[in-house]
């Protein structure tokens, strides 16, 4: 359970979330929630991250209407912050970090394609094929934005966070 203290920054953290997704929402597959949903779990603990992320899938929800990509949402976005918090021991360098957010990246939309694969094989394995150039932008984006914005982010959000902790 959160505090309320924990619940209300996860909620601003959610909104970090959406408008960092809609800003880019102009480019195909380059967002910054996985970036963003990782940062948070290294810094904050899985807890407010998972919390955030469930915050950010009902946020879209709202924007966008339920479809077959609505339980995916509540289940991938937590399950990155769930990877993050398993392997933080492993993600010790720029460079593993932005392999893992790339390999996150190139794997979304196999994951997606699951619903498809429960409704029929067929739609599901179109779907997942349709979609390998996206996941590989996905990828390469997710990568990319790892790299570049890493160590800047990190080193605001532990300050940000040692506030946080000593109020």
């Amino acid at each position: 359970m959160l505090s309320l203290k924990d619940s209300i920054l996860a909620a601003i953290l959610a909104s970090i979330l959406v408008i960092s997704k809609e800003i880019l929402a102009f480019l195909p597959n380059i967002e910054l929630v996985s970036f963003l949903l990782i940062i948070y779990t290294l810094t904050l603990g899985l807890k407010i991250s998972a919390f955030s992320a469930l915050l950010f899938a009902f946020l879209q929800m709202l924007l966008y209407g339920i479809g077959l990509w609505t339980p995916m949402y509540f289940i991938v976005w937590p399950l990155l912050a769930g990877m993050t918090q398993l392997l933080r021991k492993y993600l010790t360098t720029e460079f593993r970090l932005a392999l893992f957010s790339g390999a996150f990246g190139l794997v979304f939309g196999f994951l997606f394609s699951l619903p498809y694969f429960i409704v029929d094989s067929q739609a599901g394995i179109a779907y997942f094929l349709k979609g390998i150039p996206f996941d590989l932008i996905h990828g390469i984006g997710n990568y990319l934005v790892m790299l570049v914005l890493y160590q800047p982010v990190i080193r605001i959000f532990k300050n940000l966070t040692d506030r946080y902790r000593h109020q």
